[in-house]
């Protein structure tokens, strides 16, 4: 694959931590990232080690594995991810694994890109981080919050349409379109909030404050309505060699099977699958259909989307843009 030497922007040895929200397009770029020289791509291992702790076992999990696996297997079997569960990667799930294996990445890795949930890293984990030392950049994804949280809801509706009614979280009854709200199936957390955008803007606050002044942050929308402009911007922004042929992408789920995390195969574990089935058959970034606007929509979405608009433009106003 030929480099524009004109875009190339940087070496062949990027190390980058992508922070997202959910429903971002982030496992469609991830997929695109995919495709670069020499790439070794890791899927939310911070936001699982995290789940795995706090939402799916009984008792909080313990940060190290060493003589706590059995502890781990059954919390790893409790996230339903379903698949192999002999070959669990076990301690992907322990943050301080994590770290070591982050800070300790060989030079000869021409590009490492790592793709996490700002909800996987709250502060009590910011020790966990990759050392500065270890050269991984911190890059935002955000999205417009009605976006989001339109497609949050779709989505979730969809999972719950088959589910017994004693199966809910807290005992709810059964939602229907116009009584369900959002916020209700989202587990509270032992620390930290629920909301997408405070988590990530409390994240980026950490990263600009304390290891990078200028981390790059990118809007999907714009990328995707102009993926020919914004995403070599991206590229260069990072120190990624870029291609004019990253544009497009081969429609194969294959190369998803490549992919680092704890779970044994990332393309058929169906927890995996009900978020990112479409990503995985990604061609391109196409621009969206779902509107911004909130008339016609929801109370739910008109009331999260109303709490989580300052910290989606403070961060916008700090994004990427053309010249």
């Amino acid at each position: 694959m030929a480099c524009d030497a004109n875009m190339a922007g940087g070496d062949n040895n990027a190390r980058i931590i992508m922070w997202c929200v959910p429903r971002s397009v982030s496992t469609a770029m991830t997929k695109c990232m995919s495709f670069v020289d020499g790439a070794e791509i890791w899927l939310e291992p911070y936001v699982f080690s995290r789940m795995a702790r706090e939402l799916y076992h009984s008792d909080p999990l313990p940060l190290e594995i060493d003589g706590n696996e059995e502890v781990y297997l059954d919390a790893a079997k409790n996230l339903n991810m379903g698949g192999d569960t002999e070959n669990f990667k076990l301690d992907l799930l322990s943050p301080v694994r994590l770290k070591q294996i982050f800070d300790s990445i060989p030079q000869t890795t021409k590009f490492v890109f790592i793709k996490d949930m700002a909800f996987g890293m709250p502060p009590s984990r910011y020790k966990y981080l990759p050392d500065p030392s270890s050269g991984f950049r911190h890059c935002f994804l955000i999205r417009h919050p009605v976006k989001v949280y339109k497609s949050f809801r779709k989505i979730l509706l969809k999972s719950v349409e088959g589910v017994d009614p004693k199966d809910l979280p807290q005992g709810m009854p059964k939602p229907d379109l116009e009584n369900f709200n959002v916020m209700d199936y989202a587990q509270p957390p032992e620390e930290g909030t629920l909301y997408f955008f405070r988590e990530i803007h409390e994240l980026w606050c950490h990263i600009r404050e304390n290891v990078d002044n200028d981390p790059v942050i990118v809007d999907i929308d714009e990328l995707m309505e102009d993926p020919a402009t914004l995403l070599p911007l991206l590229f260069r922004a990072l120190g990624i060699p870029y291609s004019e042929d990253y544009v497009t992408w081969d429609a194969s789920s294959d190369v998803v099977r490549t992919w680092q995390s704890f779970c044994s195969n990332v393309l058929d574990a169906p927890r995996y699958n009900m978020w990112f089935a479409d990503a995985f058959k990604s061609t391109c970034f196409k621009s969206s259909s779902t509107s911004t606007s909130l008339d016609g929509a929801t109370k739910d979405i008109r009331e999260v989307a109303d709490m989580e608009m300052p910290y989606y433009e403070e961060m916008h106003r700090f994004r990427i843009a053309p010249p």
